[in-house]
């Protein structure tokens, strides 16, 4: 079989790289001769990722849809450069299929693609679909979806699939006891995870200040000794909260501006925190109840839509942010602690969400378009 050339373009957030990735992975598992290069912009958190994970790449600039007038030149004169070095390496090596996860990065290589007439598939997250790929999505050969719900915004789109969100193999392998063993952290331990997102959350962040600077925490642990709370801050609020909550820190009180999430979604009892596509499919890839608090600020508030999605369906709980605090924060522990079967039935609905094929669907698809598209 004649190699094939895969070229993959997502970023802005890692919500848009991590599906990605894992479309890379089985690409390279079902063959390893197939070449696969990445397209990232040199100041997107895509650049870091794709590097860290091992994969070829080329750096293009791409700039996100300004705001206001005075950003229009920048915007323009980047779009424009971007699109030049993409209509170039197009046909220096021209790709069997292009797929794109969204995000403005994927905007230059997209419209060069359509100049050349070289395949595209777009997968998008979300349950209420982005910008970026509900443009591209028109002249697209497939648009794969995450949730059912959005195949309604691809009205225009002839082939629209619900492939589920692909999520890498790690969440889906590890264990709960396995993951315990690896952290060091007994079966008895109640675990809840907070996780603000790479940036942080500020709403959640004040949350946990609340909690201990109100002592709603030591009253807590109290009634549950077994309970155990950590924490990934993100890296820019990581050392405010470090200085404010030093004090608090125990081996029941564990904070970190990243963690491995690998390790720490199976083996938590509860995961709070938002409702980017990745995190939801990643609490149902390790049956993890969860209560999301989207970003409220999200483009299209599109994570108030995927942890509704979840929610109506019994596999979450969802808190919007306005409402979240200290306060609704212990009600809600407190709540699923007395209530086990609660926490079994969301674990439950969790998993049947969970799409373990979702990047081997979307090579399919892939594959099915190179094999009947002559190049």
């Amino acid at each position: 079989m004649k190699k094939r050339v895969y070229y993959i373009v997502g970023g802005g957030t890692s919500g848009h790289v991590n599906p990605a990735l894992a479309i890379a992975e089985s690409i390279q598992t079902r063959d390893p001769s197939n070449k696969i290069v990445f397209f990232v912009t040199k100041d997107g958190v895509e650049y870091e990722m794709i590097k860290e994970a091992g994969f070829p790449y080329q750096v293009i600039e791409a700039s996100r849809l300004p705001n206001s007038a005075r950003k229009i030149f920048s915007f323009t004169k980047s779009s424009c450069s971007g699109y030049r070095s993409s209509i170039r390496i197009l046909n220096e090596d021209r790709p069997s299929a292009i797929i794109g996860t969204g995000g403005f990065v994927c905007a230059p290589l997209l419209l060069a693609a359509m100049r050349l007439k070289i395949p595209y598939i777009i997968h998008e997250q979300n349950a209420f679909p982005g910008k970026a790929n509900r443009f591209f999505a028109k002249r697209s050969q497939a648009v794969c979806v995450s949730f059912n719900s959005s195949k309604e915004h691809f009205k225009m789109a002839s082939n629209a699939y619900l492939t589920g969100n692909p999520v890498r193999k790690a969440f889906f392998e590890m264990k709960s006891e396995e993951a315990r063993r690896r952290l060091e952290i007994s079966s008895e331990k109640f675990i809840v995870l907070i996780i603000g997102g790479s940036l942080g959350a500020n709403s959640i962040n004040q949350a946990i200040l609340d909690l201990f600077e109100s002592n709603m925490w030591q009253e807590l642990k109290t009634e549950f000794p077994e309970l155990m709370l950590i924490m990934s801050s993100g890296d820019r609020n990581y050392t405010h909260l470090k200085n404010s909550l030093s004090s608090y820190v125990s081996e029941d009180f564990i904070m970190k501006p990243y963690l491995d999430t690998t390790l720490w979604l199976p083996a938590s009892d509860l995961y709070i925190g938002r409702s980017g596509a990745s995190a939801c499919f990643e609490a149902a890839a390790t049956s993890t109840p969860a209560i999301f608090i989207p970003y409220a600020a999200a483009a299209d508030n599109h994570q108030f839509f995927n942890a509704k999605s979840f929610a109506d369906q019994n596999a979450a709980i969802l808190i919007e942010e306005k409402d979240f605090d200290a306060k609704i924060l212990v009600e809600q522990i407190k709540y699923l602690i007395e209530n086990r079967r609660v926490l079994y039935e969301m674990s439950k609905q969790a998993s049947s969400l969970a799409t373990p094929d979702a990047a081997s669907q979307i090579v399919d698809i892939a594959e099915g378009i190179i094999s009947s598209t002559k190049n």
